[in-house]
Order: C-alpha cells, then sequence, then structure tokens
C-alpha cells in the first residue's frame, strides 16, 4: 500500500512539473509539437505504415504447419500461432509484437510463458524504420540498416536465452475456439483500419514526448545531452539526433537508443499489452540487449565496405598520369608512327 501510494505520488509531481513546464515555455512546447508532426509525416509514417498493412495481412494468413512448428520448436515456443504471431512481429515492430500478442493471450490461445517469450523475441524495431529510416535516410546506407536489422534480432534471441529463467512456468493452452475474433479472414480493408489505427496511437506518443523532450532542452545546446535526452524520451527524435553527431557516436548511440526504446515505446506496449503480460522479463531483456547489440554491430560492422584514408607521398603539385581518350590516343599513335617513318627513310638513305 505504501509503495503504491508512494507511486501515485511520484506521477502526481512529475505531471506537475510537466504542467509548468508547458505553462512556463509554450513556444518551446509549439515547437516540439511542429517537430514531431514533422517527423511523423515526413519520415516515420512512410517507413512503417505499408510494413503494418502487410504484418496485418499476414496475421490474418493462414501459414502452412511445415514453417510454424519447426520455428516454434527451435525457440522454444509451444504454440504455432506463437510463431505465427513472431513472425508477424519481426517484419511490423514492436507495436505488431504487442498487439499480436495480447490478442492471443486474451483468446487463450497461447499460454503466459509463451506470451512473455513471444515478446522477449518479438519486441523489435522494423525493417520499415530500421533500414528505410535509420539506414537509409539518417546514415546513408541502406546495407548498414539491414545489418542493423539483422543483429538486432540476433540480440534479441541471445537476450531472450538469457532470460529464460525469469519466465513463467510452462502451462496447458485450452483450445482454441471457432469463430473467435481471431479467426476472421484477412482482408485489405481490416488490415488498412488496423493499421492506421496503431499509426495513430504511435503518432501520439512520438508527439507527446517530442513536446516533452523539447520543453526539456529548451535553452540547452549542446548536441550530446540533447540527444540524450531525445533518445529518453522518444526513439524516433533520439536516433535522428544520434546520427547528427556523426561518427562512431551516431552509430552505437542509435544502437542503445534501439535497444532501450524510450518512455514513447514503453508508453506504447503498455497500451497495446492492456495488461495481459507483465513485462518485468522484458526489462531485464532490454538492459541485456543494450550491452549485446553494440557489441554485436562493433564485432561483425567490418563485412561493409569502408572508406578508409591512406597515406600518400605525392607532393601537392604532382599531376598524376592518366589515360587518353580514344580518340586522341588514336592520333597520337599516328602521329608518332609517321615521325618513326620519317626517321627510318632519313636514316636509311644516309647509309
Amino acid at each position: 500500500m505504501n509503495h503504491l501510494f508512494r507511486r501515485q505520488r511520484l506521477e502526481l509531481t512529475v505531471l506537475v512539473l510537466l504542467c509548468l513546464g508547458l505553462l512556463c515555455r509554450p513556444q518551446a512546447a509549439a515547437q516540439g509539437f511542429a517537430d514531431g508532426a514533422r517527423l511523423c509525416v515526413g519520415s516515420l509514417l512512410p517507413a512503417l505504415f505499408p510494413f503494418m498493412v502487410v504484418c496485418e495481412l499476414l496475421a490474418g494468413l493462414p501459414l502452412p504447419t511445415a514453417l510454424l512448428r519447426p520455428l516454434a520448436r527451435l525457440l522454444g515456443l509451444q504454440s504455432k500461432d506463437a510463431a505465427a504471431a513472431l513472425l508477424a512481429a519481426w517484419l511490423g515492430g514492436y507495436a505488431a509484437c504487442a498487439r499480436l500478442t495480447a490478442q492471443l493471450r486474451a483468446a487463450g490461445r497461447i499460454s503466459a510463458r509463451d506470451a512473455a517469450l513471444l515478446m522477449l523475441l518479438g519486441c523489435c524495431s522494423g525493417p520499415g524504420f530500421v533500414v528505410g529510416y535509420i539506414g537509409n535516410l539518417l546514415l546513408g546506407s541502406t546495407a548498414l540498416g539491414a545489418l542493423l536489422y539483422g543483429l538486432q534480432l540476433a540480440a534479441n534471441l541471445l537476450a531472450a536465452g538469457l532470460c529464460l529463467p525469469l519466465l513463467p512456468k510452462a502451462e496447458t493452452v485450452r483450445n482454441r475456439r471457432a469463430g473467435s475474433a481471431q479467426d476472421k479472414e484477412a482482408s485489405m480493408p481490416g488490415a488498412i483500419s488496423a493499421a492506421a489505427s496503431n499509426c495513430l496511437n504511435l503518432c501520439g506518443c512520438v508527439i507527446f514526448f517530442r513536446v516533452v523532450a523539447s520543453v526539456l532542452l529548451a535553452g540547452t545546446s549542446l548536441p550530446e545531452i540533447v540527444a540524450c535526452v531525445s533518445a529518453v524520451c522518444e526513439i524516433t527524435a533520439g536516433c535522428a539526433a544520434f546520427a547528427a553527431l556523426g561518427g562512431k557516436a551516431a552509430l552505437y548511440g542509435i544502437c542503445l537508443a534501439m535497444s532501450l526504446l524510450s518512455f514513447s515505446v514503453w508508453g506504447q506496449l503498455r497500451l497495446l499489452l492492456q495488461g495481459q503480460v507483465p513485462i518485468r522479463a522484458l526489462l531485464v531483456s532490454r538492459l541485456l540487449h543494450a550491452a549485446i547489440f553494440p557489441f554485436l554491430v562493433r564485432m561483425l560492422l567490418w563485412v561493409l565496405p569502408q572508406e578508409q584514408a591512406a597515406f600518400t607521398s605525392l607532393a601537392p603539385r604532382v599531376v598524376p598520369m592518366c589515360r587518353l581518350p580514344p580518340d586522341a590516343a588514336m592520333v597520337a599513335a599516328v602521329f608518332l608512327g609517321v615521325l618513326l617513318y620519317k626517321g627510318y627513310k632519313n636514316f636509311y638513305n644516309t647509309i
């Protein structure tokens, strides 16, 4: 009871401070709202919305048992439904993972252990965000974005393996009910509607925490502090702020932001899970992920082609030799041939 009272008092204090900040710095709040809306419309939605629609369609399709059963056994999942949801989560990201996990758990189609394990394995940033937004738009390399996406999944698997003792005990799952809401066929209008609803929730969290970060950072110009505070509040703005730093700070700062998620993402997860799955094991998993993911990136970054500075001993005004164009080379060859012929004739006549 005392713990609950202290928690409520802390939340009330934070809300009061936030309201004071919004009243004292209205221009910063307005700028944060504009930045968040611009970020959603210009970068986030184009990268995420198509993948969310595809994820909704994939979640409603009956995938082959020959694919799901080996995947479930390999990852320690009891249900084929959990394996199908995991594939959809890897494509749609953490929002799809939380929503599908809550739906399957509420319908009784997966056990509490499978639900917790599914969150550990599938809670990640989708390929649209990592490859399209981070890799292509922020870092300027689609290959680097693909590498980050694959390595974050590998870090998910390793962190989940270390967190297995924290999972609930295995239990028997009751039979799937015929005609339930989960059995409806996938349709394009339904997929678009669900994806639009998820994107609306996501954009709401992004804009709110972008406003909070803008109020907190009012009057601060240090780029490192701006990047850290932005990443704590909202992952998208945090990745953009780290990318602006350049160099290793950009790459590994983005890795930490992807691992620890942000207050915005944790708020979305709690909203979508609706109390169906406890998140204690997920918290521990993300802390382990923050240590594993940058290490994997550091170890495997060499597979990508990179530019390296080369030492040269040439003087600044040395003009390097180069090949002539084909037409100029032909004229020069004819000219040299004529000179050699004339020289040969002159030499031959003197003898």
